[in-house]
């Protein structure tokens, strides 16, 4: 990358500081990761934000500004589990773990990382969610859900542990996965990759 350009992505000009640059850089990667930490993961927005962290790190490297931070681990994920409420609980933690872990740096290529596998999370648990909730409804959800009004996973989880009390309890629980399906099937059919 040309430092012009690298310093045009920090809208900076030739004359800018070492200091300058290094504000600039820790502002920008920051912006990047407040988004993942305080957002709902929406891998196709996920995706361009870890394009951005990349792009971040290769003007970091143009202008000789070293990393921010201390690189973060990368966390362990758990499995998904066998049923509604042990997927919701195991999708819990891992977006917890990602987000403690992002927490902790502002280094550009960590963010991108952990930012990727928040994504890879996301999908595969929303994949996940509708194959296990496949005969759980008995209507779609009418109109549209947008992605970023995820149900409340503390709703979801109260209402999974309230439908297992007996008959006449899982009405909220079929408006909530009713609701959440048509949201991630939504994300999920525009996340897929555009035919060429």
């Amino acid at each position: 990358m040309e430092r012009s350009k690298a310093l045009a992505l920090l809208s900076l000009d030739d004359t800018a500081t070492t200091d300058a640059i290094t504000d600039a850089l820790d502002q920008a990667v920051f912006k990047v990761r407040d988004h993942f930490l305080r957002s709902a993961v929406i891998p196709k927005l996920a995706e361009g934000r870890v394009e951005k962290c990349v792009q971040l790190s290769d003007v970091a490297q143009t202008l000789g500004v070293p990393a921010l931070g201390q690189p973060a681990p990368i966390p362990q994920t758990l499995p998904h589990g066998a049923d509604l409420e042990a997927l919701v609980l195991g999708h819990v933690e891992n977006i917890r773990r990602c987000r403690n872990a992002m927490a902790t740096t502002l280094d550009p290529d960590s963010v991108a990382q952990l930012g990727h596998l928040m994504s890879k999370v996301q999908t595969d648990y929303m994949t996940a969610f509708l194959k296990l909730t496949s005969t759980l409804v008995n209507k779609a959800h009418e109109g549209t859900v947008p992605a970023r009004e995820e149900v409340d996973w503390m709703a979801l989880l109260a209402a999974v542990r309230a439908a297992k009390k007996g008959p006449g309890s899982g009405v909220l629980l079929q408006d909530l996965v009713a609701k959440e399906r048509a949201r991630m099937e939504a994300i999920l059919t525009a996340s897929q990759p555009t035919p060429r």
